[in-house]
């Protein structure tokens, strides 16, 4: 049985938006490349009426998806900012893992150049595998597509991606979750970005990555002064923040390194005012009405 803690933290919009327009979000994983048993890998989970979508599939996907008591069946539309493996080493275990479950729908992988790619050497990989288990190939497939071939149709939600600067890697994205009259960014793995300013602009959410360090380990450090230049600093962050002003940022995939989140929360509250919390794995929230964010027990 899952119980829901609500928290106190609720802010209200126009009386405009019905229940039946509740969009939920929940963080499956919010972690790195570090293993972190309570961080796990990226993974957003969207709900909206009834239709479920992935915003990347970081280590433990399917984990999570299944501690919140979620069978997998109705996710057909997966979104992947970009190649890092944490972001994608969970996808072979939520598709071999759905066909188990006996999925019915085949699933829609969208991502930047080179998705297809990727997808035919996973599939390829376990060939054996599922050769063995179905052998009338009687399975759900997974189709994967570049961002250029969303369909509008695809989605209740309309989901735009966008490039944003992740250093040397040329097809790093981000995305813009629009319904109605609300807007939610997903920065995706970034430094300071024109695109990322530019789509979370007024946005009702504004999920966004860090990365901070001490000033001993950042000055000692070549490799973690090197991974700072491809991730957004505090000060990059607060300059994103007092051009875009959304109504909630939520720091997420967050790269601390001999710092801790309250550091990071009173470094960002000295120049700037607006809601800032941390994304832990489990939370969950309600995008509607008011904005209510719980944490789902296992």
């Amino acid at each position: 049985m899952i119980k829901i803690f609500f928290l106190s933290f609720i802010i209200l919009f126009s009386n405009s938006i019905f229940a039946e327009d509740i969009l939920n979000l929940t963080f499956l994983g919010t972690g790195t490349p570090r293993p972190n048993i309570d961080k796990l890998g990226p993974s957003i989970l969207l709900n909206y009426k009834n239709e479920e979508i992935l915003l990347d599939v970081g280590r433990g996907t399917v984990v999570r998806l299944s501690q919140i008591g979620n069978d997998f069946s109705k996710i057909n539309n997966i979104y992947i900012s970009h190649f890092h493996y944490d972001h994608i080493v969970g996808l072979a275990d939520l598709w071999l893992t759905s066909n188990l479950w006996q999925k019915k729908e085949n699933t829609n992988v969208y991502g930047p150049k080179g998705i297809k790619k990727f997808c035919d050497g996973l599939i390829k990989s376990y060939n054996e595998d599922i050769s063995y288990r179905y052998k009338d190939k009687n399975y759900s497939k997974l189709n994967c597509k570049n961002f250029t071939e969303v369909s509008d149709e695809t989605s209740l939600l309309n989901i735009t991606p966008f490039k944003n600067s992740h250093g040397h890697i040329d097809n790093s994205y981000g995305f813009k979750i629009s319904y109605l009259s609300k807007n939610i960014v997903y920065s995706g793995d970034t430094t300071i970005s024109d695109n990322v300013i530019h789509n979370a602009t007024g946005s009702d959410i504004l999920i966004h990555e860090i990365i901070a360090s001490s000033e001993k380990l950042f000055k000692n450090n070549k490799k973690l002064r090197d991974m700072s230049s491809t991730h957004t600093t505090i000060e990059q962050l607060i300059s994103v923040l007092k051009v875009a002003k959304p109504k909630l940022t939520i720091l997420n995939h967050a790269l601390l390194f001999g710092v801790s989140e309250s550091d990071v929360l009173k470094s960002i509250s000295n120049e700037y005012k607006g809601d800032v919390i941390f994304a832990k794995d489990f939370m969950s929230i309600d995008l509607g009405q008011e904005l209510n964010i719980f944490t789902i027990e296992r």
